[in-house]
């Protein structure tokens, strides 16, 4: 079996051997440990996101990292293999009183988690909601020194159409995609917004899907 790639999947097959080599990697306790602690995402999921910040040919969006779980895995992985891109991580914030990763502030939460893991130099952090037009003019400020982002990691509403149809533009062409709840049986109405915008997207010949992983977390890309 060959090792895990230096570079970023192509094709839903490379996807699933990284998966699966991630396992037996050395590094595979941090998502374990991120998983336990303060990410709900599975840790096969934060081990893809870390080999994607590790891996990303430019720099990296995302959506909804509630207390910096996947944020982390992105900018250690980037840290780690010495990718010089960045993060630039946009949340809401409030309180959440999820039923194990419980925060009275979710902005706070995530800075101190980020400065703990040692990250939070590597990320730009814009509080807001992604498609108020403040944020969108903070990410477009970022896009115009960085460049496109190479990778768009979506954790938020479920309505995936409208995001892209803002924010394509500061997009590279092939751009990789992570969306969360694509199967989320405790929110059942936002898993259906984010499968039907997802699938309307796909008959459009918009993205190109590589597969589910983890809990219920899309991965694909940009067609």
């Amino acid at each position: 079996m060959q090792s895990l790639a230096n570079a970023m999947p192509t094709t839903p097959f490379d996807l699933s051997l990284l998966a699966t080599q991630y396992r037996s990697a050395s590094v595979y306790p941090l998502f374990r440990e991120l998983n336990e602690r303060i990410s709900m995402l599975h840790p096969d999921v934060l081990a893809l996101l870390y080999h994607y910040g590790a891996y990303a040919e430019g720099p990296v969006l995302e959506f909804g990292p509630y207390i910096g779980g996947s944020t982390i895995a992105l900018a250690r992985g980037a840290v780690d293999i010495g990718n010089s891109a960045r993060v630039t991580s946009v949340e809401l914030g409030r309180d959440y009183r999820h039923p194990t990763h419980v925060t009275t502030n979710i902005v706070e939460s995530l800075a101190a988690n980020l400065k703990s893991y040692g990250v939070d130099e590597r990320v730009n952090l814009i509080v807001g909601h992604s498609r108020d037009q403040s944020v969108l003019d903070s990410v477009k400020s970022v896009f115009d020194d960085t460049g496109p982002f190479s990778c768009f990691v979506i954790d938020a509403d479920g309505y995936i159409e409208e995001d892209l149809a803002l924010y394509k533009p500061l997009l590279a062409p092939r751009c990789h995609l992570v969306v969360d709840d694509y199967f989320s049986p405790g929110a059942p109405d936002k898993e259906a917004t984010t499968r039907s915008q997802l699938a309307a997207l796909e008959r459009r010949g918009l993205v190109e899907p590589f597969g589910v992983y983890g809990w219920g977390t899309w991965f694909g890309r940009l067609v």
